[in-house]
């Protein structure tokens, strides 16, 4: 892999983290979730998923300490988001598909074909992320303070 590959990948994830970010932390506002700028601080944002899923925010501490669990929490707390927001068909299922075959189905290629799979995976996930967190269709059911 090559340093051209490597920092298009950087960039696509990068611009998409800052995407998503901008539509969670609307999400929030429109929800009443409080501190929507959580959405552009690694872990922090995931509090911000618990508490549109109308969960405790301390539960993203399973992050710390099992991996996997916590993995798993966040995809309940996605699904709940976005059975809230009337996004969960085909939107989850899209986010869930991809996000499994990018974390552990793209060993199977090997230089620029798994730089191009892997960028076709995150875009999947960033548009899933998009569809799913629509600030338009926020419910005002999940309030919190945290």
């Amino acid at each position: 892999m090559g340093t051209a590959e490597l920092t298009t990948f950087g960039l696509v994830s990068l611009i998409g983290y800052i995407i998503v970010g901008i539509r969670l932390m609307n999400l929030c506002n429109a929800s009443g979730v409080s501190n929507g700028w959580f959405a552009f601080i690694p872990l922090l944002n995931f509090t911000r998923w618990a508490r549109l899923a109308g969960k405790s925010p301390w539960l993203v501490l399973l992050w710390f300490v099992f991996i996997i669990p916590g993995l798993i929490l966040s995809l309940i707390w996605l699904n709940k988001i976005s059975e809230k927001t009337g996004t969960k068909s085909p939107w989850f299922w899209v986010y869930l598909i991809a996000a499994i075959v990018a974390y552990g189905g793209t060993t199977i290629f090997h230089g620029t074909a798994q730089i191009i799979v892997s960028l076709i995976l995150t875009i999947a996930m960033i548009a899933a992320q998009w569809m799913i967190f629509d600030p338009t269709k926020g419910t005002s059911s999940t309030t919190a303070t945290v």
